[in-house]
């Protein structure tokens, strides 16, 4: 499982930055990893459990078209959404007060797809062969040191962005005015 978390405190009211990350097409425009082709709230009334957000996103040189759903929410405090995507991935957004200000933390997880390979089912001296090779598994899985150095490199790769993201956030936030549409 990878799992990335990154915080940042705003001089803001914290009703403020909630208002914002739970804008979704806005807190999304504003990560400077992506770039937005759309986002939207595809269920009406106010978020809650069970709302869902269709986004399509170029990232990385592609696109990237996913639904999210949110799962937990706390209003003022909290959302956290799971994506249909392939990995689904995992993204909670905290705000605490602060004596000046607030704190917002952002957590994202998901697992990388293993590879598994089924092995062939064989009788007479073929199968004892396969038993011999490979015991009595019925597949052969990745080596778990290269999956948790492939965790390890991603989350290197998304903690940095993570931080820029929420930067990003914080200076739309203690600039005193929305340079996006919101």
């Amino acid at each position: 499982m990878v799992e990335v978390e990154q915080s940042v405190d705003i001089d803001a009211d914290p009703g403020e930055v909630f208002a914002l990350v739970t804008d979704v097409a806005r807190k999304a425009r504003l990560n400077p990893s992506v770039r937005v082709l759309d986002v939207i709230q595809e269920t009406e009334g106010p978020i809650g459990i069970d709302t869902t957000f269709h986004y399509r996103l170029v990232a990385e040189g592609k696109i990237r078209d996913y639904r999210s759903r949110c799962v937990a929410f706390t209003p003022g405090r909290m959302m956290e959404t799971i994506s249909d995507s392939e990995p689904p991935f995992t993204v909670r957004v905290t705000v605490e007060p602060l004596a000046a200000g607030a704190r917002l933390t952002q957590t994202e997880s998901f697992s990388l797809p293993q590879i598994r390979i089924p092995l062939p089912t064989a009788d007479g001296w073929r199968g004892t062969l396969l038993r011999i090779l490979f015991g009595k598994r019925d597949s052969i899985g990745q080596d778990s040191g290269v999956v948790e150095a492939e965790e390890a490199q991603l989350a290197a790769k998304l903690q940095p962005r993570l931080l820029n993201w929420l930067q990003a956030i914080k200076r739309e936030l203690e600039s005193g005015r929305s340079n996006l549409e919101a």
